[in-house]
């Protein structure tokens, strides 16, 4: 009997361990808005909210939801930007060059990125997918909360501009990747200059 807990022990350590590598190897393959809908909300509740009701108790909690969620929104530019600046630097050498032909739009010349390309497509694509709803669900939320509860057009709008630009970026990247998808179908896909 205790050679099987620790046998089921020894299974969910493993699975778990599982679970953390593809997290982590998720986290260092996302774009920016994927990481947007990571972060946005859990920064929100654990440091937007406690910080804005630090130097500002007397709002109401609706007020300082919305003030914690736009002072927390900088995240997605500021995922974006840092990996545009950084780009070879990541932690994940062997995603830089599945990371440059999403970017690009091109196939890559390597075989064994090209045989992984289409099982890195797909998984960007339900992720992309995810983050988009997650993203313009939660700004659709704060839409209702700043005009039903706090009755403040000012955050309904930027919240607004949010899920627009969210699904701007969103279409981009799945075009790149229905367009790269494309290129793989065909078999010796032609250079895109």
């Amino acid at each position: 009997m205790d050679v099987d807990n620790k046998e089921r022990g020894a299974g969910a350590s493993a699975v778990a361990a599982g679970r953390r590598e593809r997290l982590k190897r998720f986290i260092e393959r996302a774009p920016g808005l994927q990481l947007m809908a990571l972060y946005w909300v859990p920064m929100t509740v654990f440091i937007g909210l406690p910080v804005r009701w630090l130097f500002d108790r007397q709002d109401a909690l609706a007020v300082a939801v919305l003030g914690a969620a736009l002072n927390t929104v900088w995240i997605g530019p500021t995922i974006s930007l840092t990996q545009r600046l950084l780009g070879d630097a990541r932690r994940d050498p062997e995603g830089h060059a599945l990371r440059q032909a999403l970017r690009t739009g091109s196939v890559p010349e390597d075989d064994a990125v090209r045989a992984e390309l289409p099982t890195y497509l797909a998984g960007q694509r339900q992720a992309t997918w995810a983050a988009l709803l997650s993203i313009v669900g939660t700004s659709l939320g704060l839409i209702l909360l700043a005009l039903l509860a706090a009755d403040n057009e000012g955050f309904a709008v930027i919240f607004g501009v949010v899920a627009v630009v969210s699904v701007a970026v969103a279409a981009r990247t799945l075009t790149q990747i229905r367009r790269l998808a494309s290129l793989l179908a065909v078999p010796n896909p032609p250079e895109t200059p």
